[in-house]
């Protein structure tokens, strides 16, 4: 069975083999949904380090 994970931006969950967009933050990988999310993220991680992150 697959892992799920959730994006840290808005709490979807999706296959983790299935990502819509990763970025690399504290040397940490992060999956997300959507490049939307991703974006959001980038922008101002320091509002999402802390929730689930791959």
């Amino acid at each position: 069975m697959e892992n799920i994970v959730e994006c840290p931006v808005c709490g979807m969950e999706f296959p983790e083999s299935q990502p819509g967009a990763t970025a690399v933050h504290d040397a940490q990988t992060y999956q997300f949904c959507s490049t939307r999310c991703r974006d959001a993220f980038v922008a101002d991680p320091g509002e999402y380090v802390g929730n689930t992150g791959s």
